[in-house]
């Protein structure tokens, strides 16, 4: 849940001050569907807000009686103000959210949604890219988190899995995974 609404913060935060002000948590428990948005909702979202705003990625301006003010923070987590800049960046499709996959897909899933695009990026659906064990800890899933991901996003019809053998031919020759995201799929209305 927390990914799932920093991604829609930083979706709707787009200019400088890179701010949002005066959004109750209610909205956005409505915006991401959790039940009770008045109550239970608000509060899964105001403990978000909370954990997002401690790993420094936010910073909330408190105002008693009043919703917080939201200003986003560098995501590297320093606690830099926000910055837009040249190097590699990540972008999801504006139909994650309007065909209704934010609130369809898992926040695993959609963790690996990212971590998917981003290995994808540059790369041409006839030579899917794939990683090593070591390549693939860097993102932080675990193996387990990485395979219920996997499975739910190739359910959804979002991601196509195949094995490919690695090596030369005297080799040891080991079997790979790749993955190629099916990014038009994300045009079509959630399940």
């Amino acid at each position: 849940m927390r990914l799932k609404l920093y991604l829609s913060l930083t979706l709707l935060a787009v200019q400088r001050p890179y701010d949002i002000r005066s959004k109750p948590g209610r909205a956005w428990a409505e915006l991401l569907d959790l039940p009770d948005p008045g109550v239970n909702g608000a509060r899964r979202i105001a403990d978000a807000l909370s954990w997002l705003s401690d790993a420094r990625l936010l910073k909330l301006d408190r105002r008693p009686g009043l919703p917080s003010d939201i200003t986003l923070l560098n995501p590297s987590g320093d606690g830099r103000k926000y910055a837009w800049n040249s190097g590699r960046y990540i972008s999801l499709p504006l139909d994650v959210w309007t065909q209704g996959w934010i609130l369809s897909l898992s926040g695993t899933a959609v963790a690996l949604l990212l971590v998917l695009l981003e290995m994808q990026g540059g790369k041409a659906i006839h030579d899917p890219p794939w990683l090593t064990g070591v390549q693939r800890k860097r993102y932080g899933l675990s193996d387990d988190t990485w395979t219920r991901a996997a499975k739910e996003l190739e359910s959804r019809q979002l991601l196509t899995v195949r094995r490919i053998p690695q090596g030369k031919e005297f080799d040891y020759r080991r079997l790979r995974n790749t993955y190629w995201v099916n990014l038009p799929h994300l045009a079509s209305p959630a399940p």
